[in-house]
C-alpha cells in the first residue's frame, strides 16, 4: 500500500495513469482515488501488481488515502487496520 501511495502521489517516477484504471468521472462514493480492476483474460494477469493491490487500496477510507505525508499516511493505515482487523493471506 505504501508503494501504491507513492505513486498515486507522484513520489515515484511511475505513471499512475499507465499502471492503474481510472474512472471515467469522480462520482466515486467511498474515496476520491479509486481505481478500477481491469479484466484479465490471463491468469498471469492476476499476480501483477496493479491487479492484486486494487481491492485493498479501495477498500482504504478517505483519511487514509488522503493524508499529507508518506509518515502520515503509514500511520493511518496502521491504525485502519488495526480497526479492521486486516490480515494478510
Amino acid at each position: 500500500m505504501i508503494h501504491v501511495f507513492k505513486i498515486m502521489n507522484g513520489m515515484d517516477r511511475l505513471d499512475p495513469y499507465n499502471i492503474f484504471i481510472f474512472p471515467p468521472n469522480n462520482n466515486t462514493r467511498s474515496q476520491s482515488n479509486k481505481v478500477f480492476k481491469g479484466r484479465c483474460r490471463l491468469d498471469l494477469w492476476r499476480s501483477v501488481f496493479s491487479q492484486r493491490t486494487v481491492h485493498d487500496w479501495n477498500s482504504l477510507s478517505e483519511r487514509v488515502i488522503s493524508s499529507a505525508s508518506l509518515n502520515s499516511f503509514k500511520s493511518n493505515l496502521d491504525k485502519f487496520w488495526k480497526g479492521e482487523r486486516y490480515r494478510l493471506p
